[in-house]
């Protein structure tokens, strides 16, 4: 059985404000940490936060502390925890999978990522960066061997890696993420943006249409300059947008002939290479199709898949629905299709 342990501990003290009630889209910052582990576990345990539908331990004065009282607020029945840090919002359930998956194998698996930065020590020492790494949790490890870690020391460590490495003699690493970044001043909660997205394409004369990059068989087409992908369309405007680019039409004119006809998996390929040039990346996408005819449904799956693999993400991020408008306007007459999307993006800048 598989527990997780949040530590909400901190004062926040260079952040300036509580950073683990910051919004972040719509959510907290800790209930997005919480959020990332309930497909993952039976029990969750906040330390030092009360979190609805998670189980309650005391801070204590050290992390080492907090993370013996959250241990000890798990059922017995829990044979691997994942520790994490609260002020980790965006750990992906690859990563967490990953962890757990390890853990289970090895006794332990702690992820990290490489230095990019050049570094240099106290006071005037310069390093080879390949020679260090940055750790990150969730660090998941089997519950026994963590309780003997935590019972060898009495001292504190600034994080479980480190302490188990001492009592165990070594820890297992596994490859981690650049978003999984840890909120610890302003600007790390400003690299979180979201972009919204509209668009709307007119039927004509024509068999079946394009939409999400998949051909819908129907009676009719859709008309536009490029394959009036309008799904695409607005997933583009909105990772455009949020990512401080101009809008599509901007980008992507419908004056410009080399544009007609091509394929919008190909623009929304280039919107995803102008985010990352402005320094972000697609996290999440919404979007909801809204038209009277055809049904949808059975197309949205394929849909979520082939928009994932262009914006190389796992096509859980990319969540679609279908609607109507009860037969009101020109939506409702049949006349169209129209499309509203919003993406979420992580950003090396503020």
């Amino acid at each position: 059985m598989r527990g997780a342990v949040i530590v909400a501990g901190g004062s926040s003290a260079r952040f300036g404000e509580d950073k683990l009630e910051f919004d972040v889209a719509g959510e907290s910052v800790l209930q997005r940490a919480v959020d990332c582990f309930i497909p993952f576990v039976s029990h969750i345990v906040v330390v030092g936060r009360r979190v609805e539908g998670a189980l309650y331990a005391e801070g204590g004065d050290t992390r080492c502390q907090s993370v013996r009282n959250g241990i000890a607020a798990l059922p017995d029945q829990v044979t691997v925890v994942a520790v994490h840090d609260a002020a980790r919002p965006f750990a992906s359930p690859q990563l967490i999978e990953k962890v757990f998956c390890e853990a289970e194998r090895l006794g332990s698996a702690v992820p990290f990522v490489p230095v990019t930065d050049t570094l240099w020590q106290k006071p005037c020492t310069p390093c080879q960066r390949e020679d260090f790494f940055c750790v990150q949790t969730p660090q998941a490890f089997d519950v026994k061997l963590l309780k003997e870690a935590l019972a060898a020391q009495t001292g504190d460590f600034p994080d479980e890696s480190t302490l188990f490495a001492k009592v165990h003699g070594k820890v297992n690493f596994v490859e981690g993420e650049r978003g999984n970044v840890k909120i610890t001043y302003p600007q790390d909660a400003l690299r979180f943006k979201v972009g919204n997205g509209f668009d709307v394409h007119p039927f004509a004369e024509g068999e079946g249409f394009v939409l999400g990059g998949i051909k819908v068989p129907y009676t009719k087409t859709l008309k536009g300059h490029s394959d009036a992908d309008v799904l695409t369309h607005a997933v583009c405007d909105a990772l455009l947008t949020a990512s401080g680019n101009r809008d599509i039409g901007c980008i992507f004119p419908d004056s410009d002939e080399k544009y007609r006809g091509i394929s919008s998996l190909l623009l929304l390929s280039e919107s995803a290479r102008l985010a990352q040039k402005n320094g972000y990346f697609v996290k999440n996408v919404s979007a909801v199709v809204i038209c009277q005819h055809p049904k949808l449904a059975e197309y949205l799956p394929l849909m979520s898949q082939k928009l994932a693999d262009v914006l190389k993400i796992p096509a859980h991020c990319v969540n679609l629905s279908a609607t109507t408008t009860e037969k009101l306007g020109a939506l409702g007459n049949g006349d169209g299709i129209a499309c509203q999307a919003y993406a979420l993006v992580c950003g090396r800048q503020a």
